[in-house]
């Protein structure tokens, strides 16, 4: 189990299988949820980064891609929320965004009005079971860390 942890490897579920409870208490939809909720609305997800991209010729605007338990979900960061979150989309591995659906036709993106970094929930994934989200933490064990998968 330690290869695996220090690779970032899990045999277990997905790490917000583990979180979603806590994710629920906050008002924060599964992706999968919010994929299928009209257009216009307003919501929150949250997920691991997968991808982050600024293309130069998209004038500033960010796009991101999300994943939970259930689905991916992309994301449209334009550029003065950005600027006054680069830190957090730059650097976490795992962000809560709150927003304005938007579909046309299959494309489906959340444009952002706000982002959270949720990182911290990750540290304590390993310690718990998809069961009982508040297991008790063994201060003998060891602590399993998972890395979100950033390309930028």
């Amino acid at each position: 189990m330690r290869d695996y942890n220090r690779l970032g490897l899990s045999l277990r579920d997905h790490p917000l299988t583990f979180l979603r409870k806590d994710l629920q208490e906050q008002g924060i939809l599964p992706c999968r949820q919010a994929l299928n909720a009209k257009d216009g609305k307003r919501l929150t997800v949250a997920g691991l980064v997968l991808v982050r991209h600024r293309p130069g010729s998209a004038e500033g605007v960010v796009f991101l891609t999300l994943e939970d338990e259930t689905a991916n979900m992309n994301v449209i960061i334009w550029p003065d929320l950005f600027d006054a979150n680069r830190r957090i989309v730059l650097g976490g591995q795992m962000l809560a965004v709150k927003g304005m659906l938007q579909k046309e036709g299959e494309v489906v993106h959340l444009v952002a009005q706000e982002i959270r970094d949720l990182s911290e929930l990750l540290a304590d994934v390993g310690n718990r079971s998809s069961a009982d989200t508040t297991a008790d933490i063994d201060s003998g064990s060891e602590r399993l860390v998972v890395r979100s998968r950033n390309f930028h």
